[in-house]
């Protein structure tokens, strides 16, 4: 467990360095662009026909007499903007972590290895295809049990500690692989997968409840709602920082326990 606070400690005050900042802005700015370019390009397919659906359910809503249609038409209209909203924010956190986790986690790595393990030597057991792959096949595994586990929720709260787990777990398997991508071989990546498997399930519990926090902020706030654009913008940093301290961390601790692990074998350095 004292690894585990070692490790949060340290990436926490990464966190404060411009470089670090630097990884956190630019996948955020390229998931905005990509996705406005998205959402422009359908705007201008499919423009007139949402103006003129718009425009019925205007009409509608102003020659019914009933309070209630007006009511209903309002919601309807207030509900798909903010779904689109959702789907768009959940788009661009998405695309942000996805970047970072295939290329902004090489740079992670360089600099935790500089500022922390710089005799370190890179291996590059695990390349780039791997990483991808190993993080495609975990996110269908992580898809698949968190759908099956929502219902949970309806059992008093068991859904929450159910899937918080999932997501542990999640974390565990996909950061740990890219925070020794670079360093590690195959061999030394599974040595300290099942030698450190409890530490880096409890490093992927901790991170996860950091981010439960905002989303239970501002999805129950109602300044949150009413500021949607702010919110959303904020958002998207807040859970691109929070993915990027959690390379932190896992690179931290991974990177020290193969600096452990060739300290006791000293064959692996060779």
């Amino acid at each position: 467990m004292d690894k585990v606070i070692k490790a949060l400690t340290r990436a926490a005050v990464m966190m404060l360095t411009p470089r670090v900042w630097g990884l956190v802005w630019r996948p955020v700015l390229v998931s905005l662009l990509f996705w406005g370019v998205i959402i422009g390009v359908g705007w201008w397919l499919m423009g007139d026909a949402i103006s003129l659906r718009l425009n019925d359910w205007q009409t509608s809503a102003t020659s019914t007499q009933g309070w209630w249609s007006r009511a209903l038409d309002w919601l309807i209209g207030a509900g798909t903007f903010l779904l689109i909203s959702l789907l768009w924010l959940m788009a661009v956190v998405f695309s942000s972590m996805f970047l970072i986790s295939v290329f902004g986690m090489s740079h992670i790595n360089q600099a935790v290895a500089e500022r922390h393990f710089p005799e370190l030597m890179s291996h590059k057991g695990l390349s780039t295809w791997h990483s991808i792959r190993h993080m495609v096949g975990w996110t269908f595994w992580f898809a698949f049990f968190w759908l099956v586990t929502t219902p949970a929720y309806f059992l008093a709260g068991i859904g929450a500690v159910i899937q918080t787990g999932v997501m542990a777990r999640y974390n565990q398997k996909v950061f740990a692989f890219d925070a020794l991508a670079n360093h590690a071989t195959s061999e030394e990546y599974e040595r300290i997968g099942r030698g450190h498997n409890m530490n880096l399930f409890l490093l992927g519990v901790a991170v996860t409840l950091m981010g439960a926090v905002p989303t239970f902020i501002w999805m129950g706030s109602v300044i949150g709602v009413v500021l949607i654009p702010l919110t959303a913008l904020l958002s998207v940093l807040t859970f691109t920082a929070l993915f990027t301290f959690c390379g932190l961390a896992y690179s931290c601790y991974c990177l020290e326990a193969l600096r452990d692990l060739r300290a006791q074998t000293p064959i692996l350095k060779k």
